[in-house]
């Protein structure tokens, strides 16, 4: 009998042993699918842009205001959409691409890497000229092509976007083309990968001119038309003819097709709150 009740003791500790394991096992199970799904709640409370350079005060400002109307948070990439365009060819974690034109969100759809019929167009931007150490007087808010000409001329060193990365760079190339003075200039051009980059080189003095987005400009100071004496840090907008229209398109990329937060931003764009937002900072928005 003794031996029995001894012999039951190391059956009775076995079988509390196991019992405690298979609790610490569901406990950790349990756990482990709470955190699941609150990362998951949470990424889908979330969603990722890529916007072009010149487009980022302007998001910032729609950031601000959809994250205060809505649930849903906002984390901003910036670049020459060009590269923002390699970067999610090569699987980059973005839910929306904010283009500064309309080529490569079409290409993403024709390579299947964003969601069927849901680019539009979010913006039309202004390429604006400037030249910070002329003193200059012209009576319009617009440059001619004939006065943009000289002024080029008279300039040593002139900043531009990066032709084959941002779209405001393609639009630079295609006003000097227009004008016929691009081969003439091609030496004195210093490239900034992007607009932003541009804006740094004119501001910083390591290019006496350069071509800028309206949309920087502004933030600067205002536009300024009528000035009655000359004046230096001066810009004008540049008269659209000369080159291809900047249509900026949105587009909903193939990784955000269940992420309400990003379908929720992308409804937000066409918002009147957002149009609004879109046009004081310089662009154009269709109705």
């Amino acid at each position: 009998m003794k031996q029995l009740k001894e012999s039951v003791y190391p059956i009775r500790h076995e079988v509390l042993s196991r019992l405690i394991q298979n609790m610490i096992v569901v406990a950790i199970m349990t756990i482990s699918l709470l955190l699941s799904s609150s990362a998951t709640s949470a990424s889908r409370d979330k969603a990722t842009v890529g916007v072009a350079t010149n487009f980022l005060p302007t998001i910032q400002a729609l950031k601000k205001d959809f994250e205060a109307t809505t649930s849903h948070k906002l984390t901003i990439v910036s670049g020459a959409s060009g590269k923002l365009f390699a970067q999610i060819i090569h699987g980059a974690p973005l839910d929306i691409f904010l283009s500064a034109d309309q080529r490569l969100p079409e290409k993403l759809a024709q390579i299947g890497l964003s969601e069927k019929n849901s680019g539009f167009s979010y913006a039309t931007g202004r390429l604006a000229v400037w030249f910070p150490n002329q003193a200059i007087t012209l009576p319009r808010s617009d440059i001619t092509g004939k006065d943009l000409t000289a002024l080029l001329r008279d300039s040593l060193r002139i900043a531009q976007a990066n032709e084959t990365l941002a779209p405001y760079g393609l639009a630079s190339v295609q006003v000097m083309q227009s004008l016929g003075v691009f081969e003439e200039l091609k030496p004195r051009i210093v490239r900034g990968e992007n607009i932003g980059q541009t804006f740094s080189m004119i501001s910083s003095g390591n290019a006496d001119a350069g071509f800028i987005a309206f949309a920087q400009a502004i933030l600067k100071r205002p536009l300024q038309a009528n000035i009655a004496t000359p004046q230096k840090d001066q810009y004008w907008l540049v008269d659209e003819s000369l080159h291809e229209p900047i249509h900026q398109d949105a587009v909903l990329l193939k990784r955000a097709t269940n992420n309400p937060a990003a379908s929720a931003f992308m409804g937000y764009l066409r918002s009147p709150a957002a149009r609004k937002i879109i046009r004081e900072a310089g662009y154009a928005v269709s109705d």
